[in-house]
């Protein structure tokens, strides 16, 4: 232990603001890993410091060091703007994260100058003395103070699923990285961030989470241009030296038909796509935790969710109170506000709405309680008159009852269970939540509650949502099934299966789950939409068994008995106001609890994704054409068919209207079924389309220097004018599976086409880009250029029909 001196607090005061100041400038903030902001000349550096940007540095510096300073001056007029512009976009991807995590960021209360005060937990600093309660996340390693029925769940660390009892002589640590499944405490703070016990693992393991299959498509998508590029620059540098070409030239238009090759704003592309959609996300009231969530959104196909707060209001009440047989009994209700006023763990919706509903409370003081619990489903309360007040689930509560009480007599419970079962499962038909009481003389061990005495229910309402309906509907026209689970009996979710249009034809419970093969419930969960009177661990088996099934499977949860299904389940979603551990497992949080929120989540997702995936098919499929022209004219012409400055120059322009396509429109088809990234047809796609720019790029050759006798300035001043041209008309047709007049692009996306088309065309014929070897044109050349684009735009539609769906 370390004693508080050392520490420089104590229990009564915690520390000072001054002293927490000094401390936090000491270790750093208690945060694992570098999250603590955003360092903007990494970024920076980053931009300049990539494979293809140094390539292209060190060529500048080459062409300064034999003299050829206005070659090194191009180069680096190209390459500045562009590693700028890079860092631009990617900077305010990177701030747009930040300002979400702050928003979502988590606060502990702590004794600071002797007062209670919400702190940031990564403000947290040795000392600081806390207070925890059931639900919440240990934020740091922590000693105990004092603690009332304390039960930990440790599985994080050690595995265990079973809560661990703290509080005693040897166990009176608790560690970052676990959290509070029962009772309460108040704690010390002795270490944080990378010191804690969790830090350390972290450190030792340094693992990544694993890939998502967007991120497995875009590395295999990375490495099948890799092998393209490297068998176009070792073929195209040997055949340029075998044409007695000089060394270095030759070598420099190789790596700049890499350059051209690669798709070098696809991070940026990807960070734009996923920053916009998240800032998209907000404005809906859904926050992303990580940006990589925004395309397993889209991927979803299956939502499990709970009734309460997204198929009903979430606004429990106490409809009725009755003794056994039905009569109404206040004796029950006061005897259920005993019970919830004193429980150990934090107030929970049913016992709020059990306080609500009383006018007074009890003068009786509870001097001991057996906490509630997911497994065992009830909680017991001992009153200092010895007296024992049992509340929880019907079927555990009978369970252990005996007697029950009628009009202040006590009976046998087996005389009336006949019409106990009949009260019992009247009120279920009506959609009410029914918790039994009991009571009991003395105080009893945790699950050995015996003999109780049965005293009646508590009726309990939580009507539907007027809109629950018409959102089930909404997420089903968009492929996305939802499955019901929940710990409710299984006639109040049929109750409110109906009501919301849900098939309830195929229902199971809990019981069913326990000793189900793998397979059995794999095929169970095909067929099942309802799922009722489950475990916390029969929750992570019914979406394990979905996710086993090749689904992309959603869970929405808010309570601490969500926390397990949320961390295995492919969607983790959560709302703003769940516990702290839900929360902190979850990637997507819901500022509403609403399905019609997750339906638009949904939505932008897949606009996301289907941006993304537009910019790489448009882009790789016209820089593979362009480069294979570059290619194969270099080995047969007299010249290079385009400087490398050229190369580079036509590289930057064409990304320009690339950027605006994370913010394109997307056509409602498209959007309408789960999207999931896949490598299937790509190379195909490259392929196909870039073998129609290099045939229209062929011909121009051909006929420029050929038919018109044309000179090396000529050729490449026309076919740098045709390939802005062209490239814009791909991103214009390709952009959409529907023919292009029939998709209306976003203003932005259209405004980019233009502008670059218009510089393609106006740039040269103002002579400002002389320096880069590119003279004005004639008007046979234009109007060559022109033809030439419609026939292109032509072929390019038609292909897209023979292929069928691009996206």
């Amino acid at each position: 232990m370390t004693s508080d001196s050392k520490l420089g607090s104590n229990s009564d005061l915690g520390l000072t603001e001054e002293q927490a100041r000094r401390f936090l400038s000491i270790d750093g903030p208690n945060l694992i890993g570098d999250r603590a902001g955003i360092a903007w000349f990494s970024i920076l550096f980053r931009q300049f410091t990539s494979p293809s940007i140094a390539i292209l540095l060190a060529a500048a510096a080459i062409y300064g060091a034999l003299g050829n300073i206005h070659d090194a001056a191009i180069l680096l007029a190209i390459i500045i703007p562009s590693g700028l512009l890079t860092f631009a976009q990617e900077f305010r991807a990177a701030s747009t994260i930040h300002r979400l995590r702050k928003r979502l960021a988590t606060t502990v209360v702590t004794l600071r100058d002797g007062r209670e005060r919400p702190v940031p937990i990564e403000e947290l600093v040795k000392g600081d003395v806390i207070t925890l309660s059931a639900g919440d996340p240990v934020p740091a390693d922590v000693l105990l103070l004092t603690s009332s029925d304390l039960l930990v769940d440790e599985s994080l660390l050690t595995g265990e699923s079973l809560p661990v009892e703290k509080g005693g002589p040897t166990t009176a640590e608790l560690y970052k990285g676990t959290f509070l499944s029962g009772g309460s405490c108040l704690a010390r703070v002795i270490s944080t961030g990378s010191a804690t016990r969790f830090g350390e693992i972290a450190h030792r393991l340094s693992e990544r989470d694993p890939e998502t299959s967007f991120e497995k498509g875009i590395r295999r998508f990375g490495l099948l241009v890799a092998r393209a590029i490297l068998g176009l620059v070792i073929v195209v540098f040997l055949g340029n030296l075998a044409l007695d070409r000089p060394l270095f030239s030759s070598l420099l238009f190789s790596l700049a038909l890499a350059v051209g090759l690669t798709p070098q704003m696809l991070p940026v592309i990807i960070s734009i796509c996923l920053s916009r959609g998240a800032r998209e996300l907000a404005r809906e009231k859904v926050l992303i935790r990580r940006l990589d969530a925004i395309e397993d959104l889209g991927s979803l196909d299956v939502l499990c969710t709970d009734k309460t707060g997204t198929l009903t209001e979430g606004r429990l009440r106490v409809h009725g109170h009755f003794d056994p047989l039905g009569k109404e009994s206040q004796r029950v209700l006061d005897l259920a506000v005993e019970n919830a006023s004193y429980a150990s763990t934090s107030s929970n919706v049913i016992d709020r709405a059990i306080l609500e509903s009383a006018a007074l409370r009890s003068s009786r003081k509870g001097i001991a309680s057996i906490p509630f619990s997911f497994d065992r489903r009830m909680s017991t309360i001992t009153m200092e008159d010895g007296e024992s007040i049992t509340k929880g689930a019907v079927r555990e509560v009978i369970a252990h009852s005996r007697f029950a009480r009628i009009e202040g007599e006590v009976i046998a419970l087996t005389e009336i269970s006949d019409e106990v079962e009949h009260l019992y499962q009247g009120l279920l038909s009506q959609g009410f939540k029914v918790i039994a009481v009991a009571t009991s003389v003395g105080s009893h061990d945790e699950g050995k509650e015996a003999d109780l005495i049965l005293e009646g229910f508590l009726s309990i309402s939580d009507p539907i949502k007027p809109d629950a309906r018409s959102s089930l509907e909404g997420l089903r026209s968009l492929g996305v099934r939802v499955v019901l689970i929940t710990g409710d009996n299984i006639e109040v979710a049929r109750f409110v299966a109906r009501g919301v249009g849900l098939k309830d034809d195929h229902s199971s419970i809990g019981s069913e789950l326990e000793g189900m093969t793998p397979q059995a419930l794999s095929d169970l969960v095909e067929q099942c939409d309802l799922f009722a009177e489950v475990t916390p661990h029969q929750k992570v088996a019914i979406v394990e068994a979905l996710r086993a099934s090749g689904r992309s499977t959603g869970f929405l949860g808010d309570g601490i008995n969500d926390a397990m299904a949320l961390k295995v389940a492919d969607v983790s979603i959560s709302v703003e106001h769940a516990s702290e551990v839900a929360r902190g497992v979850s990637s997507v949080i819901l500022l509403e609890k609403s399905l019609q929120v997750i339906s638009d989540g949904i939505l932008l997702g897949r606009k996301t994704y289907l941006n993304t995936v537009k910019y790489i098919k448009i882009t790789i499929s016209a820089s593979f054409g362009n480069v294979l022209s570059m290619a194969l004219a270099s080995l047969f012409m007299p010249f290079l068919p385009m400087l490398p400055t050229q190369i580079l120059l036509l590289n930057f322009m064409s990304d320009l209207p690339a950027i605006a396509i994370s913010a394109d429109s997307v056509d409602e088809e498209s959007a309408a079924t789960p999207r999931s990234w896949s490598m299937r047809g790509l190379g195909h796609f490259m392929m196909f389309f870039g073998l129609i720019s290099t045939f229209f790029d062929l011909l121009l050759f051909f006929i420029v220097l050929e038919v018109w006798d044309g000179d090396a300035t000529e050729v490449r001043s026309a076919w740098f004018v045709a390939s802005l041209v062209t490239e814009a008309i791909a991103i214009y047709t390709l952009r959409t599976n529907r023919h292009a007049w029939r998709s209306k692009p976003s203003k932005t996306l259209m405004a980019l086409t233009l502008i670059v088309i218009l510089l393609a065309f106006l740039l040269p014929l103002s002579g400002l880009l002389m320096g880069f070897g590119i003279a004005p044109l004639t008007f046979n050349t234009l109007a060559l250029i022109i033809t030439l684009a419609l026939g292109y735009l032509i072929l390019v539609e038609m292909a897209k029909v023979k292929t069928g769906t691009m996206f």
